[in-house]
């Protein structure tokens, strides 16, 4: 799930009202390429009595693609040492100037965005991540579909911001973290699809520790495949609703059981 400290809708304060109506136990929130908003997470999940796990997904590429890599921390902890902590600051900090200077461009081309701060309003009005601009622009009605406002960005200068893979997973093994591949099977917009041919070949030479098998836009066909893969491997399964908002999607309540080795990695036991 992410929240407003990336690209997500969700208040913090709103998410966790949400996950405790609706009785969720366990939960990650995962927003980008950052760490900055486990503690506030945390505190909400102790308030709400709802377990967090610290996460973050990391923005990654290999051979030219991008690769979102979940970073997941052991229960009751954060991420130990600084390593990953740096990797993905590195990251949000070339994307943030990535996003000015899209932005100053834009303006220099005479778009403006006198309802910024309304749209923008979950962070206060402030650019944060590439999609920023993308939204101000289909807002403002110069853009009449989302591809035509990512065309628009990246027309004035955007480009895509990883980390290598190998790299990430470096990081991610010297922080105490498990590392497992998000919705490998999506694939739309800058979001490469793995299927499972081509996700082998990734594992082949990535060690990443597991898959996120479960997720809202799979197709029965898709889960069993990488499910077959998972077995095969012997990695991880992970599950995952990917919610941004109540506009978007609400989280999903995952059985437990379907993911129990890798909670029990965690640290976390199911009754």
């Amino acid at each position: 799930m992410h929240t407003t400290a990336s690209d997500g809708h969700w208040a913090p304060t709103a998410l966790f009202a949400q996950l405790a109506q609706a009785g969720f136990a366990v939960v990650a929130v995962t927003d980008h390429d950052q760490v900055t908003h486990i503690p506030e997470t945390q505190r909400l999940g102790a308030q709400h009595g709802v377990a967090v796990i610290a996460a973050t997904e990391v923005t990654t590429s290999w051979r030219g693609h991008t690769a979102h890599v979940l970073c997941y921390a052991p229960y009751g902890s954060g991420f130990v040492g600084d390593a990953l902590a740096r990797l993905v600051a590195r990251t949000e900090a070339a994307q943030l100037a990535n996003t000015e200077a899209v932005y100053a461009t834009l303006a220099d081309h005479g778009y403006a965005f006198p309802q910024q701060a309304d749209v923008l309003r979950e962070q206060h009005g402030r650019l944060r991540r590439p999609i920023d601009n993308a939204r101000l622009l289909q807002a403002h009605g110069y853009a009449e579909t989302p591809a035509r406002a990512l065309a628009m960005i990246a027309e004035a200068g955007y480009r895509s911001i990883t980390a290598p893979i190998g790299e990430a997973i470096a990081a991610a093994r010297d922080s105490g973290a498990i590392a497992i591949i998000a919705h490998p099977g999506r694939g739309e917009g800058e979001i490469h699809r793995y299927d499972p041919p081509e996700l082998a070949a990734l594992l082949d030479e990535i060690p990443l520790d597991g898959v996120e098998v479960y997720y809202p836009t799979y197709t029965p066909a898709q889960v069993a495949a990488y499910e077959a893969l998972t077995t095969e491997r012997g990695l991880l399964r992970s599950a995952g609703s990917d919610s941004h908002g109540p506009q978007q999607r609400l989280p999903i309540a995952y059985p437990a059981a379907r993911i129990a080795p890798l909670l029990a990695r965690l640290g976390v036991a199911i009754e």
